[in-house]
């Protein structure tokens, strides 16, 4: 991605200079980052950007801006990838277009896969000037920030190197985890100064049936806490919390900006940045906590289960002043909203029957109509909906335009704009019903199911479940039909817009997407077809579902015989902790199972936590143990590298994938590359026997019959991948260190054994060459590799001697060079 080279570093020389006698005065600022790199809310973000889904009625971008106006930022910039023609159009319609003291300018780029990458693009438009507020476009908070700026303020004052504050709510364990979905967190500080020391997240625990087989029933394998002993020798006094919640509301220094550029591997704010800056304690960097008194508010809506916390909070009123009978937001737009009794919150205009009930938590927009003996139960009703008679609507969030025909159920569900529920339907709980989508009389839609028009994209079953590394991108054209794109591709023209009346010289879209809008891309793309569209127009009117020919459009188990819609299936680890993350409430019962399944695992005994222990007290040797653990790494490199070849991942989609990896098992990226080039390497050779079933089909059926066949094989792969490769081994160390390794694979020792890497030894001198002209290897990393074979044993020098041409053709070049770097100084004496 061109958005995450790094670009040219400012100097104090560089800035501009205020003249004598004056002060340069700099806006507040602040980053929104529209798009949350994840695809926990597909498919509805194949549509529509997760940060324009409205909560409470409201869009949710409208509370980050109110957030940040009122408390006193003047100029903001918000970065779209993800549908950013649409936030875009959104901004410039709004009242934010034209709002004195405050402008909004937006930052596109189709080319950004993380965070990371926003925030080096960012860094490249030199746009930032001073300290800035970093900030999701999904957080809803009334917190007050500028308590938070003035004491990051004070503190930079005093000490240049605490470049970021966070921001914490303490909170109990149980609204954490189980009413928010938030990772079990552990942050450790230095309570005196608030110094943040230690940053880690854990997954929730997995999910723990009632009825379960035998293998089901062992206790699942957690990671402990490992703190440096250093901290609690250089802090006097040390805090361990579990207690707090991650806002994702940030104070930067802009010497954020430059690291996220200086390191190409951060994607991920929290598990890169933070940690690695943490980890990195010798750079002197540090960072800060600051933590909201109770009557303050913040929380990012991170998955659907956020979305429904954070909806009853807002209609509980623990986001005063962000709540409905405020009427201020949308900022600039005419809203009628009156406070009721039991938090009820409804508009003018609205038609309930006498006979109807509106229950506690309800907030009903203009226009809608509820029919004789229906019961509306702490749910949002978008304005237009229409509910006939004796229909139940408990615990759902319904957008505007939807239709739920007379004595269908709707239970704690998800109903996207212009959904029709026939009559009799039940909508099941923690269910998702994308934009269109009707469900046939009868029909029964099962718990957790998600329901869209479009087709699922083949790599989602896959990857459904990864909530950082799917980009969702796509628009609705103006003829009405339905276009949608997943992965990296982008029907979006890139652009910079500015609204509120200041411009902002420099600030350019991405330019890969300025010079021209980019077409529909592979596969993700969806357009409903003439015989859909007819077949849904029958379906919203309740006739069978069906073309000219009478045959059904949709499946009838999926939707029913009137219905519109395909169902999306979900990744096994996702289907399995859904209940966590959906828009229903969890089972309290069911949580608490898993949390005393998880303690009863989180022991003092060291084996339980051993990685691929079983808690028994093994015999074997630590060197067994160590060897078994490199085993599993090895494997894991090589699936997460298999599976971005299988989808035929970009190189920077793949640096996300393997990030991952490297973070979540604390290696070096020089340590993913020496197995990624075995991989490699590897895709030449018939499958080995621990390759998984999907990714068999990478590999031929045979090895190349001659030498030259497999160098040729080999070239072609590893020219893929040679500059990931070469990104990856940076210094001469790293490099030796994978030749080392390209012995013990051609060798097939330790843990390659099996492999049939000794297949390559006849071609090792020119695989070392191939991968030389490749700036895989340099002639230095070479010779220092030959040198140090010099002094081993005889039987170590087996691949030393077959690349002894090479390494003499290396040497005499370097003497040749020496040679005439002498001549040249001769001459010039």
């Amino acid at each position: 991605s061109r958005s995450a080279l790094p670009g040219p570093r400012r100097t104090p020389d560089a800035m501009p200079k205020p003249k004598s006698g004056e002060e340069a005065k700099v806006p507040l600022q602040a980053v929104v980052l529209a798009d949350s790199f994840t695809q926990r809310f597909r498919p509805i973000t194949l549509e529509r950007p997760k940060a324009l889904l409205p909560l409470a009625n409201v869009p949710m971008i409208e509370y980050v801006l109110e957030f940040l106006a009122s408390n006193g930022v003047e100029e903001v910039f918000v970065f779209c990838c993800a549908h950013a023609e649409q936030i875009t159009a959104y901004l410039e319609q709004s009242a934010w277009s034209s709002t004195n003291g405050f402008v909004v300018h937006t930052i596109v780029s189709t080319n950004c896969v993380s965070a990371g990458e926003a925030l080096r693009l960012i860094d490249h438009r030199h746009v930032v000037r001073a300290d800035f507020v970093l900030v999701h476009g999904d957080v809803v908070a009334n917190m007050d920030l500028r308590r938070a700026l003035k004491a990051h303020v004070d503190r930079r004052k005093k000490e240049k190197l605490a470049i970021m504050t966070m921001c914490f709510k303490p909170v109990t364990r149980q609204l954490r985890e189980d009413r928010i979905g938030d990772p079990n967190l552990v942050v450790v500080t230095d309570p005196e100064i608030d110094r943040v020391l230690h940053y880690e997240a854990h997954a929730a625990p997995s999910d723990f049936p009632f009825s379960q087989s035998a293998a089901e029933k062992q206790k699942p394998r957690l990671a402990p806490v490992a703190l440096d002993a250093s901290l609690f020798s250089d802090h006097a006094n040390v805090s361990v919390r579990t207690d707090l919640l991650d806002c994702n509301v940030d104070i930067c220094a802009p010497e954020v900006l430059y690291l996220f550029t200086d390191n190409f591997d951060y994607q991920n704010i929290r598990r890169d940045f933070v940690v690695g800056t943490l980890n990195e304690r010798e750079l002197g960097n540090n960072i800060y906590a600051h933590f909201l008194e109770k009557s303050e508010y913040a929380v990012r809506v991170d998955s659907l289960r956020t979305y429904d916390a954070v909806s009853r909070d807002v209609v509980g009123r623990w986001t005063f002043p962000m709540t409905p009978d405020q009427n201020a937001l949308p900022r600039g737009e005419r809203s009628t909203y009156a406070h009721g009794f039991g938090n009820a919150y409804r508009e003018k205009n609205v038609d309930v029957d006498a006979t109807a009930t509106i229950g506690f938590g309800s907030v009903i927009g203009e226009g809608c109509v509820v029919g004789a003996g229906s019961v509306v139960n702490a749910s949002t009703l978008g304005r237009g909906v229409v509910i006939g008679k004796n229909c139940v609507v408990d615990g759902s969030y319904v957008q505007k335009n939807v239709v739920i025909h007379e004595g269908a159920t709707v239970n704690a569900a998800f109903l996207c704009e212009d959904v029709v529920v026939h009559a009799g339907a039940v909508v099941g709980k923690g269910a998702v019903l994308s934009y269109g989508v009707v469900v046939g009389a009868g029909h029964v839609v099962a718990d957790y199911a998600r329901l869209s028009l479009a087709t699922q994209p083949a790599h989602d079953v896959d990857e459904y479940d990864s909530d950082e590394d799917g980009l969702e991108v796509g628009s609705l054209p103006s003829d009405g039909r339905r276009v949608s794109l997943g992965g990296s591709g982008s029907v979006t023209r890139g652009r910079a817009h500015t609204f509120g009346g200041r411009g902002a010289p420099g600030l350019d879209s991405d330019d890969d997407a300025s010079d021209a809008a980019a077409n529909t891309v592979g596969g993700s793309a969806f357009v409903l077809t003439d015989r859909e569209r007819a077949a849904l127009q029958k379906a919203k009117r309740g006739s069978p579902s069906v073309d000219e020919a009478g045959d059904p459009v949709w499946s009838a188990e999926d939707v029913g015989e009137t219905g519109a819609g395909r169902l999306w299936h979900l990744h096994g680890s996702e289907q399995k902790n859904e209940w966590r993350f959906s828009v229903a409430p969890p089972d309290v019962a069911r949580a608490a199972a898993a949390y005393a399944a998880e303690d009863a695992a989180d022991s003092d005994d060291e084996a339980s936590h051993r990685r691929g222990g079983d808690g028994s007290d093994d015999s074997g040797s630590e060197a067994s143990d160590d060897e078994g653990g490199e085993t599993v790494f090895r494997r894991e490199v090589a699936e997460t590298f298999l599976r971005c070849v299988k989808h035929g991942y970009a190189e920077a989609n793949a640096v996300v994938e393997l990030q991952g990896l490297k973070m979540a098992e604390n290696r070096t990226f020089a340590d993913i590359a020496r197995y990624v080039l075995m991989t490699v390497l590897g895709l030449v050779l018939p499958a080995p026997k621990d390759v998984t079933k999907e990714n068999l089909k990478l590999y031929p059926a045979s090895p190349p019959e001659t030498a030259g066949e497999l160098l040729k094989a080999a070239r072609e792969k590893v020219a893929r991948w040679a500059p990931l490769l070469a990104r990856f081994l940076k210094s001469e160390d790293d490099q030796v260190e994978m030749l080392l390794t390209l012995e013990e694979y051609c060798s097939e020792d330790e843990v390659f054994r099996g492999m049939g890497g000794a297949l390559l030894v006849p071609a090792f001198a020119k695989i070392l060459h191939m991968l030389y002209d490749m700036d895989v290897l340099s002639e230095v990393s070479v010779l220092a590799w030959a040198r140090e074979k010099e002094h081993a044993e005889e039987e170590d020098k087996k691949f030393l001697k077959l690349a002894a041409p090479f390494v003499a053709w290396l040497k005499e070049a370097d003497e040749e060079s020496d040679d005439s770097d002498e001549s040249e100084d001769s001459d010039s004496d």
